[in-house]
């Protein structure tokens, strides 16, 4: 198209040797201003509104890199001393899981689970887990699971998602 207007304007006889067929425009960019202000100011700003009971204004993006599903879910497991516990999951993700109720093993600790998935369950996941920490502060417990098999983490995506 460009091609088109230089040849139409030399067929009327105008001149444009040398001339640019568009000018070149710049836009003016706008300096990025900083959001986040002084950090003193913006926590006191932060606390008066918690303290009149407004909403957070800010949403906060989900970090996990898959997504969590509330699923109640048959587990059974084993601590390192080799207590045994059978639960109910009050959570799972592709690659971990939470158990609302009963003990809580020692934070870094692993435990051996057979999650029992409702796509085949005569054949349970084994997975081995680290015990990130409590549910809350009554008990239960948040896993993340350790090098899980790759038929594992096929069948809980395929939950999940």
């Amino acid at each position: 198209m460009l091609e088109r207007v230089a040849t139409s304007k030399r067929n009327k006889g105008e001149k444009d040797e040398g001339a640019p067929l568009l000018p070149l425009l710049t836009p003016q960019l706008r300096p990025n201003a900083d959001r986040r202000g002084s950090q003193g100011d913006s926590v006191v700003k932060l606390f008066e509104r918690i303290q009149k009971g407004e909403k957070e204004r800010r949403s906060f993006r989900e970090r996990r890199a898959t997504r969590r599903v509330s699923v109640s879910l048959d587990l059974e497991g084993n601590t390192t001393g080799g207590e045994a516990f059978a639960q109910r999951t009050h959570d799972l993700s592709t690659f971990g899981l939470s158990v609302k109720l009963g003990p809580t093993p020692k934070k870094g600790s692993l435990v051996t689970l057979r999650v029992f998935l409702p796509d085949e369950p005569d054949a349970p996941l084994e997975l081995t887990a680290v015990v990130v920490g409590s549910f809350d502060a009554v008990g239960g417990m948040r896993v993340r699971f350790v090098d899980p098999p790759l038929e594992a983490v096929r069948r809980i995506h395929r939950l999940v998602k």
